[in-house]
């Protein structure tokens, strides 16, 4: 059960004579069937609510997500459609990303309704922190730059009292600065701008996590393709994110969790979305060391004993342990295929580069 429900459950109330005889047992059965009624109208009602952007508060209902308790029944309804989706295995990609941004239809119709109500609360963090992990697996830019500014303000005249980013979860700090660096490639502008907005009580400039996004900017900035590939590697990673949710999770992440699930399930999916952030982040930066790379090379020695495969192993972050990676023969006949390489003839593992 989420820690925002109310603690009072209506179902346990008007249930005198429960305990006379077969009567009462038939009126628990009687009970027990209205109340799965009540849940699929309930549901059926929850399907069809209108969205608060759309109705203006003009049609029926229009304003019944500025309502809290409406807002955590709709909460509720999500999860358990989420749920079902993690379940799943038997889906397609075009079947995993339709129902992806369905779901993420549905968050963005409830943050319409947190955004009416003006409704700032430990509930209102976490709808806009799944959102965000939702939406950064999705690859969503637009879903993303409405979400984004929940996490990172930068006006100038906000202060550390005032900002809503005082309350939010450190992991959901990190991840919207990996989209913004994403997102932005190769301009750092609004990342910059961000990462200074951020209060140090929540980043502090000691930290692991404040540490790496640093210098990992910082290696985008200088084009340093083989220091940034060194900061992508599964342990620099793996101890970030034991920072960013450590193994004994406070008592507030696990009265505020992300699914009504366990909590292994919250950190997968925090972790998941870790994870994909910095995995796009470096098909944006291989991209753009293949594009320095081919012009400034005519041939590259590529064979079992060559350094120079070592190093364009290294500048092209080709080898990090995740479902965007590939290695780099794989790499080198995708580029084949796109006409920008061919073999040269007679020389095992050489290849001359188009331009």
């Amino acid at each position: 059960m989420l820690s925002w429900r109310n603690s009072e459950n209506p179902n346990n109330t008007g249930s005198n004579g429960n305990n006379r005889g077969h009567g009462g047992r038939g009126r628990t059965r009687l009970s027990q069937s209205r109340g799965a009624s009540t849940r699929n109208t309930g549901n059926r009602r929850l399907e069809t609510i209108a969205s608060v952007s759309r109705s203006s508060g003009v049609e029926k209902g229009g304003d019944a997500l500025k309502d809290f308790r409406t807002q955590e029944e709709y909460r509720d309804f999500i999860q358990e459609k989420l749920d079902l989706f993690w379940k799943r295995s038997d889906l397609t990609e075009q079947q995993n990303r339709e129902i992806r941004e369905n779901l993420l239809i549905l968050f963005r119709k409830l943050r319409e309704g947190i955004v009416a109500s003006q409704r700032s609360d430990a509930f209102t963090n976490e709808v806009y922190e799944t959102s965000l992990c939702l939406a950064t697996l999705s690859d969503n830019p637009r879903q993303l730059n409405s979400i984004l500014f929940y996490f990172l303000q930068h006006s100038s005249e906000t202060t550390d009292e005032i900002l809503p980013q005082q309350n939010c979860s450190l992991y959901a700090i990190i991840i919207a600065l990996l989209n913004q660096l994403v997102l932005g490639y190769p301009s750092q502008t609004s990342y910059r701008k961000s990462i200074q907005s951020v209060p140090s009580s929540l980043l502090q400039p000691s930290s692991k996590s404040h540490r790496w996004i640093t210098n990992l900017s910082l290696s985008l900035w200088s084009n340093n393709f083989c220091r940034f590939e060194k900061l992508t590697r599964q342990p620099f990673l793996d101890s970030v994110f034991s920072e960013l949710l450590p193994d004994l999770l406070s008592a507030e992440f696990t009265s505020l969790s992300i699914s009504s699930g366990p909590i292994k399930a919250n950190r997968d999916l925090v972790r998941k979305a870790f994870h994909h952030a910095v995995d796009r982040l470096r098909v944006r930066v291989r991209n753009s060391a293949w594009t320095i790379i081919r012009s400034s090379y005519r041939e590259l020695s590529c064979n079992a004993e060559s350094e120079t495969r070592e190093w364009l192993i290294r500048s092209l972050a080709l080898d990090a342990p995740s479902q965007d990676s590939c290695s780099l023969d794989t790499w080198l006949v995708e580029k084949r295929v796109a006409g920008h390489i061919r073999p040269k003839e007679g020389i095992d593992g050489r290849w001359i580069i188009y331009r």
